[in-house]
């Protein structure tokens, strides 16, 4: 299945001063990436989904860095769906420039009620456009 991609640029804010991406901001840039595949991919904006009452906070986050990144690059951020349970989505994430890996990133996210923080269960329809996105076991990533 297709990975999601959404592109970042490497701003002064990114970087430390030896000009190379401050890891903390990679962590930034996944969020990013993952709020944008909500509002592009899933047609589903935090916006809205805060409105409707929902959230989905970070549940688990395991990285590897790979090479550093510079000021100015174009970062690619493809997502994929390694696992879709009743509230846990898992994430895979690999950064790229130019071909060449940077930073890799598993991630779980939770569907949740925005008042009470309990897990709840994903929408059918956001389930089903996130299924979309799920990757067989061989086009996952490994730290």
């Amino acid at each position: 299945m297709p990975r999601f991609t959404t592109e970042i640029v490497v701003r002064f804010n990114h970087v430390d001063p030896a000009g190379i991406v401050y890891y903390p901001r990679y962590y930034e840039m996944i969020n990013q990436a993952s709020e944008i595949w909500f509002e592009e991919a899933l047609a589903y904006p935090y916006p809205k989904m805060f409105a409707e009452g929902w959230a989905v906070p970070l549940a688990h986050l395991e990285s590897s860095f790979k090479n550093p990144s510079y000021l100015n690059d174009r970062l690619t951020f493809a997502l994929g769906v390694t696992k879709i349970g009743r509230s846990r989505i898992d994430l895979s994430i690999v950064t790229t420039c130019k071909d060449e890996v940077r930073f890799l990133t598993r991630q779980s996210i939770v569907w949740v009620n925005h008042k009470t923080i309990k897990s709840a269960m994903i929408p059918d329809d956001i389930r089903a456009k996130m299924e979309g996105f799920l990757l067989d076991e061989a086009e996952d990533i490994s730290l």
